[in-house]
């Protein structure tokens, strides 16, 4: 039996030319939200981190009826002003916002692995809550700015003198969260 060959079929360069710009131009338009999807994510979980480490440090002051103190170490375990070190919260029964022991620490608190942490409470890098859950420091904030440090993508925590923690948001419509003072955010 003589069986005929069927002709190979091959794609022209023109089809390989139109399912090229296909993928291009869908990759273009993918990329974006998927960076945003990123930055979203990264977003909340610094928002959750900090949200949850201030309610310890205020549930715990409470309830072990000490002074806890939360703010970045020195290498003397003094509190220092550099927010881009991991985080300490540990009871201060002297306040002296130096950690005097090891079995003084409650948690340690990792920096985000994408953009930066910065606070402020007046003139002091430091918070500070007493045993009835208050501020015992000034009150002040915590801002994450994210790596390209465009503020509409930032979140500012405002820590208010009752020891409650608050979200700023944008009041004026800008994309931008409005600082306590009402100046807007920059980071």
């Amino acid at each position: 039996m003589i069986t005929l060959k069927q002709p190979q079929r091959a794609f022209s360069l023109i089809e390989l030319a139109v399912v090229t710009v296909i993928i291009i131009t869908l990759a273009t338009i993918a990329f974006p939200a998927t960076q945003n999807l990123v930055d979203n994510s990264q977003q909340r979980a610094v928002v959750n981190d900090i949200l949850g480490f201030l309610a310890m440090g205020r549930e715990r002051s409470v309830l072990t009826g000490t002074v806890l103190t939360l703010c970045p170490l020195t290498t003397t375990g003094s509190c220092g002003k550099d927010w881009s070190k991991p985080l300490t919260l540990f009871r201060d029964p002297g306040n002296k916002r130096k950690l005097s022991s090891k079995d003084h620490v409650v948690h340690v608190l990792m920096p985000p692995k994408r953009g930066f942490l910065k606070a402020a409470s007046l003139h002091k890098s430091f918070f500070q809550y007493r045993p009835d859950g208050r501020i015992l420091s000034d009150l002040g904030n915590i801002t994450w700015c994210p790596d390209d440090k465009n503020p509409r993508k930032a979140v500012h925590f405002v820590i208010r003198k009752g020891g409650t923690i608050r979200i700023a948001k944008d009041t004026n419509g800008d994309g931008i969260p409005d600082k306590a003072n009402g100046k807007l955010l920059q980071c």
